[in-house]
C-alpha cells in the first residue's frame, strides 16, 4: 500500500473555508464514486504560514493511483464544481499544493478512513518531517525509530498514526503523523518523553561517530476537519 500526503496552501481563511467546502459539498461524493480513498482531512493550527489543508489518500499502488486521479481530473462533475467555486472567489484560492507519494515503514500502521481508535476522535494531530542529507542516513533512522522511538512513544502516551519514507516527491524524508486527545496531551506525552531517564542513551544512536543522522525537523500541529475519517 502506498499513501499520499498533500498540501493546499490556500490564500486567506476565506480560501481555506472555500476550499473545506468544496471537499465536503461536492469531491468526496465523486471520489467516492470514483473509488479513491480519503483517510483524512486537516486544518493546520500551529507551524504553518498560510491557510492550509492537509488530506492523506490511501491508494493500492502507483498504477491505482494514476487510473484514479485521471479519472477525477476529467469527470465532468468535478470540472464544473471546480469552475463554479473558482469563480465565486474570482480565481483559484489555492496559491499553492503540494504532494508526496509515501509508503510505509515495517514498523508503521496501516490507518484507512475507518480505524481511528475512539478514544482519539476529536484529537490533535502532529505531522512530523525529518530531513536528510543522504539514502544511507534514511536508512539508518529509520532503523532506529523501529527499535527505538515507536516503542518509547507507546510508553508515553505518543500514538503514532503511521510511520512513511518518501517514495516519490522530495527525497531523502521520514515523515510520521501522532495523534492525541487534546493539545495538553500532546505537552505532556511530550515531556515525559523526552524527560525519561532513558532518552540520552537512546539519542545516542541518532548521532553515530558524533555525526547527526538528522539534517532537519519540519513540525505542524492540525485538527482534523468535520468530513475527515481520522479527527
Amino acid at each position: 500500500m502506498l499513501y499520499e500526503l498533500r498540501h493546499y496552501d490556500t490564500r486567506s481563511s476565506r480560501g481555506l473555508t472555500l476550499v473545506s467546502s468544496r471537499f465536503a459539498d461536492h469531491i468526496l461524493r465523486i471520489w467516492g464514486r470514483i473509488g479513491i480513498e480519503p483517510v483524512g482531512f486537516w486544518s493546520v493550527i500551529l507551524g504553518s504560514p498560510s491557510p492550509r489543508l492537509t488530506y492523506l489518500l490511501a491508494w493500492k499502488d502507483l498504477a491505482q493511483r494514476q487510473a484514479l486521479w485521471d479519472s477525477f481530473e476529467a469527470d465532468p462533475e468535478w470540472q464544473q464544481v471546480r469552475r463554479e467555486t473558482n469563480a465565486a472567489w474570482g480565481g483559484s484560492p489555492i496559491h499553492t499544493i503540494g504532494s508526496t507519494i509515501l509508503q510505509p515503514t515495517d514498523y508503521s500502521r496501516t490507518p484507512r478512513h475507518d480505524n481511528q481508535p475512539h478514544r482519539l476522535a476529536g484529537g490533535v494531530f502532529e505531522l512530523r518531517t525529518y530531513r536528510f542529507d543522504h539514502m544511507a542516513k534514511l536508512a539508518q533512522a529509520v532503523d532506529w525509530f523501529g527499535a527505538q522511538a515507536a516503542p518509547a512513544f507507546e510508553t508515553h502516551g505518543l500514538f503514532a498514526m503511521g510511520f512513511w519514507t518518501t517514495y516519490i516527491g522530495v527525497a531523502p524524508r521520514l515523515t510520521y503523523m501522532l495523534v492525541f486527545e487534546n493539545l495538553a496531551h500532546r505537552e505532556r506525552a511530550w515531556a515525559s518523553f523526552y524527560t525519561n531517564p532513558g532518552w540520552p542513551a537512546r539519542q545516542d544512536g541518532l548521532y553515530p561517530n558524533g555525526q547527526p543522522l538528522i539534517a532537519g525537523i519540519d513540525s505542524v500541529v492540525m485538527k482534523g476537519t468535520e468530513f475527515s475519517g481520522w479527527r
